[in-house]
């Protein structure tokens, strides 16, 4: 049967079983995986996987279940399942299913299932990897190696039936090319870097050359790294490093954190927590968003929601549990928010998750943010897990070119940059106009005025 009667048949199974309420998502997923590495045919792998999740109330309680046996009776099983588990579950009175003010509405979104998946032939997308190691090797001798160049073609289908009359479907396709590539310099040291190009649909992929000189580039500017001397300096935060800071404001702004209290803004809303030139916003409805969606995790209308309007905190991310909660602890707080926010997998229940994010691009060219600095650093890659959504504490190990006179000048790596959420925010004296939608989370290049910088 089809993924949305299969959803339908969960349903029936826990309603009959006692349930109050209920729904069942349905996932089904297709995969192709093609790895060449040096030239060669490394790996290649095709899955399928298929099943339903059920979520069952009674009484402010709460029961789950799943299955991957799609017959009429496995599914009905996995219903009856749930409702059982429901009847010794704690009782949580923020559980249930969304408002059916927050259901409909969701307008279709263009640019997300490639009609021409089907008829896709895998050679074509090993011919792909091959042409951008190719290019890689080709850019210059001192790339003398691959970690292999992987193309990636994928097609989900997401369904949602309700007790309460609520069905939704959406079928969405993803491609991916992706390189790493290590380039060697003098003593026989190695330094490794990668690049990628993703779309929903096969046509807005990058040519495969571009994707593999730009992977070489990105590790040839890392040979003949130098440490630093502790100072505190102006930090440009390349788009890639500027989209990492922008998920983990951004997940400061989730319910989840907020009635839990585990968040550096719980009490700063309507305040200007950033600078004026600081805008980030979440779209879930962006034509062609790699996280765009017509419906969210539990089937709540999805909205476009500037989180930061220049500067001001003006908003937070909802499902409908975690609005719940905020409204009992908070009436405050959670006055004026919705729903839509809310990711699930089939084997569980709901959580708060970001759809298309991104920083609003600034006026400024990338070369002129940087050309105002005399003496800073552009940080190309960040590591650890060094931040602190709580307390805003901000401590991670970085990499990236040291900025002298306005220019890049040379590699640096094993340092640390350090701040805190909040002030960087504040510090946020530049952004650029080089934007683009290239993943979930995306952002333009930033400057923050002022960070320390730990080397030597």
């Amino acid at each position: 049967m089809d993924l949305l009667t299969a959803a339908k048949e969960a349903v029936k199974g826990a309603a009959e079983a006692g349930a109050d309420s209920c729904d069942a998502m349905g996932m089904e997923r297709r995969e192709t995986v093609l790895k060449v590495r040096r030239g060669q045919l490394e790996t290649s792998q095709e899955s399928e996987t298929r099943g339903v999740g059920v979520r069952a109330f009674r009484g402010g309680r709460t029961g789950i279940s799943w299955t991957t046996d799609v017959s009429a009776e496995g599914l009905r099983r996995a219903g009856r399942q749930a409702a059982e588990l429901a009847s010794i579950a704690g009782e949580d009175p923020a559980a249930g299913l969304p408002d059916p003010a927050h259901r409909d509405g969701a307008a279709p979104i263009e640019g997300l299932d490639d009609p021409g998946f089907d008829a896709f032939d895998p050679v074509a997308g090993v011919d792909r990897a091959r042409a951008a190691e190719a290019a890689a090797f080709a850019a210059d001798p001192r790339v003398t190696n691959s970690e292999g160049s992987t193309f990636r073609a994928v097609r989900g289908t997401t369904a949602i039936a309700a007790s309460d009359g609520f069905t939704g479907s959406s079928r969405r396709t993803f491609y991916a090319l992706s390189l790493a590539v290590l380039a060697e310099e003098a003593g026989g040291v190695l330094q490794r870097d990668h690049w990628y190009t993703a779309a929903n649909l096969l046509g807005g992929l990058e040519d495969p050359a571009s994707v593999g000189r730009e992977a070489a580039r990105r590790c040839l500017r890392r040979l003949g790294w130098r440490k630093v001397e502790t100072r505190k300096v102006p930090v440009v935060l390349s788009p890639e490093v500027a989209a990492s800071f922008a998920e983990e404001v951004a997940s400061a702004c989730l319910g989840s954190a907020l009635y839990r209290r585990a968040s550096f803004l719980a009490d700063s809303l309507g305040e200007a927590v950033a600078s004026p030139l600081f805008t980030l916003v979440d779209d879930p409805l962006l034509p062609g968003g790699l996280a765009s969606r017509p419906f969210d995790g539990e089937g709540a209308r999805p909205a476009r929601k500037e989180i930061f309007g220049k500067g001001v905190l003006r908003a937070f991310l909802f499902d409908s549990y975690s609005l719940r909660k905020l409204a009992a602890a908070a009436p405050e707080k959670a006055k004026g928010g919705t729903p839509g926010n809310a990711a699930r997998g089939i084997g569980g229940s709901t959580s708060v998750a970001t759809s298309n994010l991104f920083v609003e691009p600034g006026r400024e060219k990338p070369e002129a943010v940087i050309a105002a600095v005399q003496d800073g650093f552009y940080v190309t890659e960040t590591m650890g897990f060094g931040v602190n959504t709580v307390t805003g504490d901000y401590s991670k190990g970085a990499a990236g070119l040291w900025i002298r006179d306005g220019r890049l000048d040379y590699p640096v790596q094993e340092v640390t940059i350090a701040g805190d959420l909040r002030s960087m925010l504040r510090d946020v004296d530049a952004v650029g106009n080089d934007l683009v939608l290239r993943d979930e989370v995306s952002a333009p290049t930033i400057r923050v005025s002022r960070m320390t910088v730990s080397g030597r």
